[in-house]
């Protein structure tokens, strides 16, 4: 069963639909979240006397079916990482159900196989995301 875990809150894929430029696409899982630096400043005194807030940095994992990058593979002369940044859509509905779109825009940090055992094989890529908005209207 496909997962989809947005900010660590894992949702059904039964409901889940995710497209790499519009282009739908059978996914295992993707995961994505967004995080910012916080710290504490300190003046002469033991105990902070304020705080801050940094960078904010967005990250992603795509799991997809070797029979469904094959072809993104192949369209990119063999190699992924000269793809250019593109959209990942991912449509889900919430716990109220109400649909949710999110997009993630990003490109392939790696390439590579895992080959296992198991039925129907599958790899975990890491994605360079150069942004992620939540909530887009559909």
């Amino acid at each position: 069963m496909s997962t989809i875990i947005r900010n660590s809150k894992a949702y059904d894929s039964g409901d889940a639909e995710a497209t790499i430029n519009g282009i739908p696409l059978e996914i295992v899982e993707i995961s994505y979240n967004t995080e910012q630096e916080h710290q504490l400043n300190h003046t002469l005194k033991n105990r902070a006397t304020s705080w801050s807030q940094g960078k904010i940095t967005p990250t992603a994992t795509i799991t997809v079916m070797m029979h469904d990058i094959t072809p993104i593979e192949t369209a990119a002369g063999g190699d992924l990482l000269k793809i250019k940044p593109f959209d990942i859509n991912v449509t889900f509905i919430n716990d109220y159900n109400i649909p949710v779109n999110d997009t993630i825009i990003a490109k392939f940090q790696d390439q590579g196989r895992e080959v296992t055992g198991d039925m129907g094989l599958n790899k975990q890529y890491t994605l360079f995301v150069l942004d992620i908005k939540y909530n887009n209207p559909i």
